[in-house]
């Protein structure tokens, strides 16, 4: 019960409190950092940062959701299909999977040491991309 005026400070202060008492340390946020480290390759998935020998890359924010999200099942491949619907969020047909073939060959002119020849962002043959830590 709060008595108007109040401020919104106080009122965040009321509801952290409140939080804290009914789940204990479950309702605090844990600091975590979410910074993955491949040898010269860094991404910061907080941050939304991307390091390459300790020089930032500059990614659209297409380009960092499609890393993120092969970044997140390293070793484990995705179709074009699951990254359309992870990515731009709907459906796909044929004419929307090469979309991925483009941003693909971008992320890795960007991220790559020899685009031709990836390290890390791998074609699977007959399936899609795959992240190989």
């Amino acid at each position: 019960y709060l008595v108007k005026p109040y401020s919104l400070r106080e009122l965040v202060s009321r509801i952290r409190a409140l939080l804290r008492r009914t789940y204990g340390d479950l309702a605090m946020p844990v600091a975590q950092s979410h910074r993955l480290a491949f040898g010269a390759l860094e991404v910061d998935l907080d941050r939304m940062l991307v390091t390459r020998r300790s020089q930032p890359v500059d990614l659209t924010p297409i380009e960092f959701r499609l890393l993120r999200h092969l970044v997140n099942q390293p070793g484990r491949p995705a179709s074009r299909e699951q990254l359309i619907e992870a990515i731009w969020g709907y459906d796909s047909d044929l004419g929307n999977e090469r979309t991925v073939d483009v941003h693909m060959r971008h992320l890795r002119q960007k991220i790559e040491e020899t685009p031709s020849d990836p390290r890390w962002l791998v074609t699977v043959r007959g399936v899609g991309y795959k992240f190989e830590p």
